[in-house]
């Protein structure tokens, strides 16, 4: 028989298994085209009636898969009741129910999805059931035993908070170059913008201690929102909503936070570290997506990192699964999304969508010849990508020599901030020709320097700091997006693309042709893949 398991809280997910298989990975964002939604706690769908989700979710599921009943559903119990309303066991049937933990959860799905037979894995956010800050040792035949908790004391542990995500993450409500949000929305989407930030500033070394304090201090009663008026009164920057920050005081400010962001984390780390010094390290929770720490911690002190492609919330119902499973070989989920909901409307779009454009059948060449000439192409195939980049089935595409590329794309297309760099991807045998890495990059985890040679060919996808978040892919993992990117290289000499999602500000990667086509249509995109077809406008 079939698993499931199910994580309701923002970022959730339901994944299900059979016979050793991943048969799907369905985030509860795409589905319900909801960025960051879960089912409950706080980040609660937009939808009044919880259990009407709960219901919908699983049933789609069970009628995609043609399952009836689930062997054994893997839950956690936040996820057993959202005010007062049960949302499992009348919704996901299984004959057996097996409670589950965050971190624990966290640290088993990126051990399984690694390569490694034995690792040492460092999971961290703004907190779960079983902590803020935890520390496993993994064997694959054994799965993960904690080493550490690093204290917290909701749960009754002594010693300093070490909530490492929420204090990184308030920053972004100050800064005037990031786009305001209510702080339930922004604490999700500020993080990813600050990393954009920081390349811009400069670690100013007297703020540093109050900030690896900051980071370190309980909050003794007072929310974040005071502590952190309380760090500007000692640094002598006011942190005001109304007044908010820009220019080099906002970057020195994302900058040094940054750094104490790294400082506090290897505090814990170099200790272990040092008693495991053969030992790859994996890298999870929220604060796995620091691509400048991860990073690093390659480049600095020489470690083997792994990161999966969910190690966010997104991650954790396929952590469930994988930490009783233990399975033998890594587990690949990287294109185990959902398909297009509605692809069955294809022909309703081309027949009723009042723009000229043409239809075709998809053809390397003819698309190798349009990046070229600087179009700009959405392609939406096969299964969506797990966790939170787009990894060539659901991206936007174009060539990154065009000097002005970065700003057609921010402006005319994704609608975001000027300043957020755009992301490359290389074949993995040609990564260290353009970049200062000879190592995977697989989920866009790393951001090494582009190499001196390509960084003003390569401006669109080179940050104001030469670095770049760099996709590797091999013809295994993904053989269409390897052989576009032959066939360019042999047209133009450059083997890299630009790669950024489909999806417009404010929304998740999309699942949906309706979507692909409103943003094809009323965007300066010029062209739309979908599966096997290729839509071109024509003026």
């Amino acid at each position: 028989m079939a698993n499931i398991s199910f994580y309701g809280s923002h970022n959730g997910s339901y994944v299900v298994e059979q016979d050793g298989e991943i048969l799907l990975v369905l985030e509860i964002e795409r589905f319900l085209n909801y960025k960051n939604s879960g089912i409950a706690q706080y980040k609660t769908a937009k939808a009044d009636d919880v259990q009407f989700l709960s219901k919908l979710i699983p049933k789609y599921i069970m009628d995609t898969l043609n399952i009836k009943e689930f062997e054994n559903c893997y839950y956690l119990n936040t996820d057993i009741i959202h005010n007062g309303i049960h949302i499992l066991h009348n919704d996901i049937p299984a004959k057996n129910y097996i409670l589950s933990k965050h971190h624990e959860s966290h640290a088993a799905g990126t051990f399984y999805q690694s390569p490694h037979k034995e690792a040492l894995l460092f999971s961290f956010d703004g907190g779960g059931d079983d902590g803020k800050f935890n520390i496993y040792h993994a064997k694959r035949e054994e799965s993960v035993k904690l080493l550490e908790c690093v204290p917290n004391p909701i749960i009754n542990l002594p010693h300093v908070f070490y909530d490492l995500g929420f204090p990184y993450m308030i920053f972004g409500h100050y800064m005037k170059d990031i786009r305001f949000e209510p702080l339930s929305e922004g604490n999700l989407v500020y993080a990813g913008k600050l990393m954009g930030l920081v390349s811009y500033g400069k670690v100013v070394e007297e703020w540093l201690p109050h900030f690896i304090n900051f980071y370190k201090s309980d909050v003794n009663g007072l929310n974040w929102l005071e502590k952190v008026k309380i760090l500007g009164d000692e640094i002598g920057v006011n942190f005001d909503v109304e007044n908010r920050l820009e220019g080099d005081i906002a970057y020195n400010v994302a900058t040094t936070s940054q750094r104490a962001f790294e400082e506090c984390f290897l505090e814990v780390a170099k200790p272990y570290f040092e008693k495991y010094p053969d030992l790859p390290i994996g890298i999870t929770g929220g604060c796995g997506l620091n691509i400048i720490l991860n990073t690093r911690l390659v480049e600095e002190f020489g470690k083997n990192v792994f990161v999966a492609p969910g190690p966010n919330d997104c991650g954790i119902a396929l952590g469930m699964l994988l930490h009783h499973l233990k399975p033998s070989n890594p587990i690949d989920v990287t294109y185990k999304g959902v398909e297009l909901l509605d692809q069955n409307t294809l022909g309703h779009h081309v027949q009723t969508r009042e723009f000229p454009f043409r239809s075709y059948d998809l053809n390397v060449l003819d698309l190798v010849e349009d990046l070229s000439k600087g179009k700009i192409v959405g392609v939406a195939r096969g299964g969506a990508e797990h966790g939170p980049r787009a990894l060539g089935n659901r991206s936007i595409i174009c060539d990154p020599s065009f000097p002005e590329m970065k700003d057609i794309l921010n402006a005319k297309v994704k609608n975001r901030e000027w300043y957020r760099p755009f992301a490359p991807v290389v074949r993995l045998e040609d990564v260290n020709e353009y970049f200062e890495w000879d190592k995977e990059s697989r989920w866009m985890s790393f951001c090494p320097k582009v190499q001196k040679k390509w960084r003003k060919k390569l401006s669109s996808i080179t940050h104001v700091d030469n670095t770049a978040r760099v996709q590797t892919v091999t013809k295994e993992q993904n053989p269409w997006l390897y052989d576009l990117l032959t066939q360019f290289k042999e047209k133009t000499g450059v083997g890299v693309l630009l790669n950024t999602s489909f999806n417009v500000a404010g929304k998740p990667i999309l699942s949906s042709l309706t979507d692909a086509w409103d943003i094809f249509q009323k965007s300066q995109m010029d062209g739309l893949i979908i599966n096997d077809y290729y839509f071109k406008k024509t003026i």
